[in-house]
């Protein structure tokens, strides 16, 4: 078991993204999983369904089906014909109606310190999360407390807020000692709230492209459990395709929402092409675009960035770069070719970068109220694949009914400090309401508001964020989004009181 949960390097200067940036772009190593798959088609759309009149309805299906990874046909537990699932457009105030049929087979049921666990592509009991949504953690609504039974259907009824946040979102299963399993096989699908960025001459009118990004592991003519092989072994896809080709005339500026939708994978590789502009991260806008020299998306994380072709027409490799989320072969991520950007056609006049973009919320004044100030730490025992946050495993799924950890009140501000005793890499997400990072290893964070609901947390990393607990009450969740730690205990349950 020590091999695929073993301990991590730590990186030096691990609080920044370039530290896990190497070089040697241009020439990656062969892709030692892509034997055998077809790469260097176009980027394909993904299907979208919109809503009219203020409401979306959808039915998603997970089940076994037979989809085109890379020109071969693969086995999988999906929620559509494509590895990726439907992108679902809607507008703040919309109802968000999705009937969730559960027709996986009948499974294997996972127990802890179980290797069978990772090993098996299968999985009974579900249950659907929209990743980033303010949305009521209640049933019909974002309630991840829930065990749909093969063969059983819920109707999920979702109720945005008039005001609530523009921007990428995704939906993916939720059922606790399931999620890394079922996410693996391709049950993963973005959101997209309009508005905010839309409405801005230079962002709005140009070509928007959704990318989203998820690992797994093919073996023979099916997918299987990320976690049964290393990295090495495991395909990135985006949109279903293998090392796609993404295509932009000289000079012309695109709008890119990519979606790290993988289990387990932090992405990291530099722009090429041109010149590249975050404008938007986990669905919240920046106040002023910010120049990239290099991606950094944590698992579940969301990036909009403004892309400006160069003039210098070509191929160029978007090249995942070596990543030591742990030192075993099972943590070792390898530096891979993932795309090629394509500049090609008529050239186009470069259009201008907007300077300014929307005005962010700022929890850092000394004017706001701190209502309560909390630790959460991470910990681990590799030897028997348990992960814990301040020390306890998180028992749901067994019979066992979770104990809240926190409780805070309604629409208080509370601050966290995130502490990462263990030697691997980490990522932390909480559910329904998004966070203002504030400050890491104790140094202020400066500049302007940097808020997200998904981060990396380094090794041996202290990182302070604030968060208000926004017009919902109920019971919801936080955890690393490392998806196999998830599963095995390092998630703990909020409940926010009147």
């Amino acid at each position: 078991m020590s091999g695929i949960l073993g301990a991590c390097v730590v990186l030096a200067g691990a609080g920044a993204a370039a530290a896990v940036v190497a070089a040697g772009v241009s020439d990656p190593p062969p892709c030692e999983a892509c034997a055998g798959f077809t790469r260097g088609e176009a980027l394909r759309d993904l299907p979208t369904m919109t809503s009219q009149g203020g409401v979306l309805d959808v039915a998603i299906t997970p089940r076994t089906r037979t989809v085109d990874i890379g020109g071969r046909s693969v086995s999988s537990q999906t929620y559509a014909t494509r590895f990726a699932g439907p992108t679902l457009v809607v507008d703040p105030g919309d109802d968000l109606n999705v009937l969730l049929r559960n027709r996986l087979p009948v499974g294997y049921l996972p127990g802890p310190q179980d290797l069978n666990a990772f090993l098996q592509p299968k999985g009974a009991l579900t249950n659907l999360h929209v990743h980033g949504l303010h949305v009521s953690p209640e049933s019909p609504q974002d309630n991840v407390f829930l065990s749909i039974r093969p063969g059983s259907n819920y109707q999920y009824r979702y109720e945005l807020p008039s005001d609530h946040a523009s921007g990428v979102f995704w939906y993916h299963p939720h059922r606790h000692e399931y999620t890394d399993m079922q996410t693996s096989a391709g049950q993963a699908g973005t959101i997209i709230v309009r508005g905010g960025l839309d409405g801005i001459p230079g962002i709005g009118d140009l070509r928007d492209r959704v990318m989203v990004f998820q690992n797994t592991l093919v073996r023979g003519s099916s997918t299987a459990a990320s976690q049964a092989r290393p990295p090495k072994h495991r395909l990135i896809l985006i949109n279903g395709q293998l090392q796609p080709r993404i295509d932009i005339r000289p000079g012309e500026s695109q709008r890119w929402r990519l979606v790290n939708a993988s289990t387990e994978r932090f992405l990291t590789f530099l722009p090429v092409g041109g010149e590249y502009y975050l404008l938007a991260r986990d669905g919240v806008t920046l106040e002023r675009p910010q120049r990239l020299s290099s991606i950094f998306l944590a698992p579940g994380q969301r990036f909009e960035v403004l892309v400006r072709a160069g003039s210098v027409r070509g191929d160029f490799k978007v090249v995942q770069q070596y990543f030591a989320q742990r030192p075993t072969p099972f943590g070792i991520q390898p530096e891979v070719q993932v795309a090629t950007v394509r500049v090609q056609g008529v050239a186009q006049a470069q259009q201008p970068v907007p300077s300014f973009l929307l005005r962010a919320d700022d929890l850092r004044g000394d004017d706001v109220p701190i209502a309560v100030r909390r630790r959460v730490v991470f910990t681990q025992d590799p030897s028997k694949a348990q992960f814990f946050v301040n020390g306890v495993l998180f028992a749901h799924g067994r019979g066992h009914q979770p104990t809240p950890m926190f409780s805070p009140r309604v629409n208080t501000v509370e601050e966290w400090l995130l502490v990462n005793n263990s030697p691997e890499w980490h990522n932390f997400h909480i559910h329904i309401n998004p966070y203002q990072v504030v400050a890491r290893d104790g140094k202020p964070v400066t500049g302007q508001p940097e808020w997200a609901d998904s981060i990396a947390t380094p090794p041996g990393s202290r990182i302070t964020i604030r968060q208000r607990f926004a017009d919902f009450t109920g019971r919801f969740v936080f955890h690393c989004h490392v998806l196999v730690h998830e599963d095995h205990g390092m998630m703990a349950e909020v409940n926010v009181v009147p």
